[in-house]
């Protein structure tokens, strides 16, 4: 009857010892689990930062593009009024002068 009590109590010990591994591999698997997930957010983190930088660049790009654009645009457009001004002013010049006088 000992033989069979000290058996049970083997058996129940055996029992408890893999109860026991079985809660500290499923502690490391969620560790290991929970690691992983930090490390996949951490990266989609990381790669939606470069991707808007990415977009940021473009777009800052875009738009000093269209500024030089524009500001090229000014220039001529000042370029032909100092022109026109340069042809024109003695004219214009006289013919104020002519309608001032002639009243």
């Amino acid at each position: 009857m000992d033989d069979i009590i000290k058996s049970i109590i083997d058996i129940d010990r055996g029992a408890s010892k893999k109860l026991e591994d079985a809660e500290k591999e499923k502690l490391k698997i969620l560790s290991s689990a929970k690691a992983e997930e930090e490390t996949i957010i951490k990266d989609a983190v990381e790669g939606s930062k470069r991707e808007l930088e990415r977009l940021e660049k473009e777009e800052q790009e875009k738009t000093e593009k269209k500024i030089q654009e524009l500001e090229e645009q000014k220039n001529k457009k000042i370029s032909a009024m100092k022109s026109t001004f340069e042809k024109n002013s003695g004219k214009w010049a006289d013919e104020i002068f002519k309608a001032i006088i002639d009243g």
